[in-house]
């Protein structure tokens, strides 16, 4: 079989070499022109072909990313939604269903029970005093040490 190719392309070859020779300057420039032009068109037939197929696969894989971004997009903004329902459902609950008044009266009864000293139950006022007591003792400091400069 292969022997029968290899001799069928060769006498294919010279035969279509003669019918070269035999034609006139005229019928050659035809025929060139012709295979120019038939090679021309299957060139941009062909080019369009793979422009039109890489325009497709390109639409087809900014969908396929779009959607995907909106998914993660989604289960990000469904998880932080669930995150803030759960927050606020935890500060209403603690704020609706603890008693305040009756935890905070507990803890005074007890205070007024201890009689120790050192518990301070409002510490707000000795706060005060003590700082206006510190910058008072740091005005003195100072000023007795411009007194001491000048003498």
């Amino acid at each position: 079989m292969s022997k029968n190719l290899l001799l069928g392309t060769i006498l294919g070859g010279a035969a279509t070499y003669v019918a070269w020779k035999c034609l006139s300057d005229k019928q050659k420039n035809s025929i060139k022109k012709n295979v120019d032009s038939c090679v021309t068109e299957v060139a941009d037939a062909s080019t369009d072909y793979a422009l039109n197929a890489l325009d497709i696969i390109d639409e087809k894989l900014a969908e396929h990313d779009a959607s995907e971004k909106l998914s993660n997009l989604s289960s990000r903004f469904t998880k932080t939604a669930d995150k803030v329902k759960d927050k606020a459902s935890r500060v209403v609950d603690h704020f609706t269903n603890d008693d305040f008044d009756k935890e905070t009266a507990e803890i005074r009864q007890q205070l007024t029970k201890n009689t120790d000293p050192d518990i301070i139950i409002d510490a707000t006022d000795e706060s005060e005093d003590s700082d206006s007591t510190a910058d008072q003792d740091e005005k003195t400091d100072s000023a007795k040490e411009v007194k001491d400069d000048k003498e």
